[in-house]
């Protein structure tokens, strides 16, 4: 923290942190930590043990850690990406990376002098319905190099379509088109279906547009079950007490923007996409519940999405 006081003027004392004990087991797994005073204020600063998570995650670990210690949270970090320091940025979650980077939101101080160049983005920030559906669909493939013709015909995609979402996925260094058979290019990489997912966590979308609430009578048939509900079928949850389905397009009839009776109603989440497409079954398919979930603050949700994750890979 030599670099806070050098940049910032600030005084900076750091001590052994003796709480971690109190800790979830899957917080002193990821960090290891110490606390400190920067410029008066109480903070505890969180040293990533392997990859980072994705920053709805990292969110959630920030809110149970600033709850366990009453202080400020402060990433201290070795590098970091342009993405992921936008991402940090964006969601207010303080960082260091000594003689590069500080971001302490809570003295009001951003200096930003340079940084790694790996993970820089090339396109978008964020992955368009099309190439998520792409990219789902290799991943559950198993990663194997694929023509975009197959994957067209499934999600009813023009040529035009498949083609951009493809260049986008290029673009953003997550597939490429360097493999082929004869003339005709297929999709590749040399990462495994985790690492893939893993790089791509930060340009997911959020597949629900949003969520309403219908009469349990007006389900139908082109509904699929999706959030907790959905998670309950593929895991150990236990059902939620309020049904949750999926649809694509716009809201219906008689649809209300809150839960009024959870006896007669249940919600109702559209989506971006359809899942179903991906999945090739009646259901979501399990990446994009993921990624319509990533905001549950639940341990136990995040648990049971880690277990049904870890049966792709």
């Amino acid at each position: 923290m030599d670099y806070i006081t050098k940049t910032l003027g600030v005084p900076v004392i750091r001590t052994e942190w003796k709480q971690q004990a109190a800790l979830p087991l899957f917080l002193n797994d990821r960090y290891t930590f110490e606390q400190a005073d920067i410029g008066g204020v109480a903070c505890l600063i969180v040293h990533p043990v392997g990859e980072l998570d994705t920053i709805n995650t990292l969110k959630k670990h920030v809110a149970r850690l600033h709850a366990a210690s009453g202080r400020q949270v402060v990433f201290e970090l070795t590098a970091i990406s342009r993405q992921r320091r936008n991402s940090f940025i964006d969601a207010k979650l303080a960082f260091v990376v000594p003689e590069k980077q500080v971001y302490l939101p809570f003295l009001g101080a951003l200096l930003t002098e340079r940084c790694d160049s790996e993970g820089l983005m090339t396109g978008a920030e964020k992955l368009q319905p099309s190439a998520q559906m792409l990219l789902f669909a290799y991943i559950l493939n198993g990663n194997e190099p694929m023509p975009m013709t197959p994957f067209a015909e499934r999600f009813a995609f023009s040529a035009m379509t498949i083609t951009r979402a493809a260049n986008q996925l290029v673009a953003l260094g997550l597939l490429n088109k360097s493999c082929s058979v004869g003339a005709q290019k297929m999709l590749c990489t040399e990462l495994d279906t985790k690492g893939l997912y893993q790089k791509a966590v930060p340009y997911l979308i959020q597949p629900v547009r949003t969520t309403v609430f219908i009469e349990k009578s007006a389900v139908t048939r082109d509904m699929f079950p999706a959030g907790l509900s959905a998670l309950s079928e593929m895991s150990m949850l236990n059902p939620p007490a309020v049904e949750t389905w999926g649809m694509v397009g716009g809201k219906i009839k008689g649809s209300a923007q809150k839960l009024i009776d959870s006896e007669k109603q249940c919600a109702l989440q559209l989506w971006r996409y359809d899942p179903r497409r991906i999945s090739q079954t009646g259901g979501v398919d399990v990446l994009s519940l993921a990624a319509s979930l990533a905001d549950d603050m639940d341990e136990r949700v995040e648990q049971c999405i880690e277990e049904i994750l870890e049966k792709v890979w």
